[in-house]
């Protein structure tokens, strides 16, 4: 709570450094609404503002169904470049029910005549449909006493107009119970509304395969659609559903005659090959010893990202047509890749240990996964070895069990990543990083 004033103060601050001066604006007429997006995102607004005045702030206070942790809860703005300093999330428990409230203030005007548009809520990466709310709204007319949470009203939680799919109402909430599985997870949210779409991420152990997912409300079966990639989708009932899941061992067959049985990457390489993320050198050959270069790092990124067509070439030595040539564009678009300056990439470039982690945080950040694991690197005799550039990404690879080190205290930063090492790391990077 000290953090949350100290937070709201410095807002307050920057407006009056502004010139702004807020002060309460009725919340009389004005309603939270939400949209539910086909992919099973949720869009919150305002409507029912008052058009002729202009907000710079808002507190918004929602109830949610289901236990949160504060890490799993999070408000992404439809317009992030618009608030000053930035948005804060405060989150609490109670009684089965979480409460998240959210403080928005900007030197811009934030409405749009009667409405406004707040932004995506999650929890645990998933859209999730407040059960109630409170506003707490500030004009420009004058500061009167500050954000007062005190003084925040409630108002009506009601579905936007406009919204995709089949225009349905939206009940109550109810609970989804779903125990984990031997040799798998999966991710869901705990409760959700009736008619609300609820996605399920489903994850196999390496070795495994996902073979039956089924949801039950009251004993009958609720229909489940595959989305592709792991990801299944359901409409919440007037009731609480069992979610069960069944992991088989794949089966799999890898067809590469040089990787003798226990050898230490045997499983990390079986995820990769079974993901379509890495491939053998040729039918019957993986090269597990043999050296990634830059252009296959991308490509693997590249491929695990679904292939899209984005961006151009931007480097002299990346022929148009290459295999490599749409992976290396993506990157660069993305600012995965810098390349060496001079309008090189020098994509058969053996890729070292710290250039291969460094891909890999940028990625983490491009996807918005929590990359705030950190390590000292002390414990390392070759230390000095390591970049500048990479000593961030280095501190998080390390803190989040990416990298382990090659022995004897080493770091080995200029060291290049074999194919099996490159495997090891990215079946790390995808079962453990999100």
């Amino acid at each position: 709570m000290k953090k949350a004033k100290r937070w709201i103060g410095l807002l307050l601050v920057c407006a009056l450094l502004m010139g702004m001066l807020p002060m309460h604006a009725s919340a009389a007429e004005v309603s939270l609404t939400y949209r539910q997006t086909a992919q099973g995102d949720v869009v919150l607004g305002l409507s029912g503002l008052e058009g002729s005045k202009a907000l710079y702030g808002v507190a918004l206070e929602v109830t949610l169904a289901g236990t949160y942790q504060p890490a799993q809860i999070s408000l992404s703005p439809a317009d992030p470049l618009a608030y000053s300093p930035g948005h804060s999330v405060q989150v609490a428990t109670s009684g089965g029910k979480t409460t998240a409230t959210v403080y928005l203030v900007s030197h811009l005007a934030l409405n749009s005549g009667g409405s406004l548009t707040l932004g995506a809520l999650t929890a645990s990466g998933m859209g999730i449909i407040p059960e109630s709310a409170k506003v707490l709204l500030l004009d420009s007319d004058a500061l009167t006493g500050g954000l007062d949470s005190s003084a925040m009203e409630t108002v009506p939680v009601v579905q936007s107009t406009g919204s995709e799919g089949p225009d349905l109402p939206f009940g109550a909430s109810y609970t989804i119970t779903a125990p984990q599985a031997p040799h798998g997870t999966y991710q869901v949210l705990a409760a959700a509304r009736e008619n609300q779409v609820v996605t399920v991420y489903v994850q196999p152990d390496v070795g495994y395969k996902l073979a039956t997912l089924t949801v039950t409300a009251k004993g009958q079966p609720v229909a489940l659609l595959d989305m592709g990639g792991g990801q299944y989708t359901f409409r919440m009932p007037g009731a609480d559903v069992v979610l069960e899941a069944v992991f088989v061992a794949s089966g799999i067959y890898l067809p590469f005659t040089d990787l003798p049985e226990g050898y230490w990457a045997n499983s990390s390489i079986q995820y990769v090959y079974e993901h379509g993320m890495m491939k053998g050198t040729d039918e019957t050959t993986f090269a597990p010893e043999m050296a990634t270069d830059r252009s296959m790092i991308v490509t693997i990124l590249h491929r695990l990202e679904g292939s899209p067509e984005e961006g151009s070439n931007v480097f002299a030595d990346v022929p148009a047509g290459a295999w490599y040539e749409a992976p290396v564009a993506w990157a660069a678009a993305n600012e995965l890749v810098q390349g060496y300056g001079g309008g090189l990439f020098g994509p058969t470039d053996v890729i070292t240990r710290e250039q291969m982690v460094t891909i890999l945080h940028r990625y983490a950040k491009f996807k918005g996964y929590d990359v705030s694991a950190t390590a000292d690197l002390t414990q390392f005799t070759d230390l000095r070895t390591l970049s500048p550039f990479a000593v961030e990404p280095m501190r998080w690879a390390v803190g989040c069990g990416l990298i382990n080190g090659t022995g004897d205290n080493h770091l080995s930063a200029q060291g290049s990543a074999t194919r099996a090492q490159a495997a090891a790391i990215l079946a790390r990077f995808c079962q453990n990083i999100h």
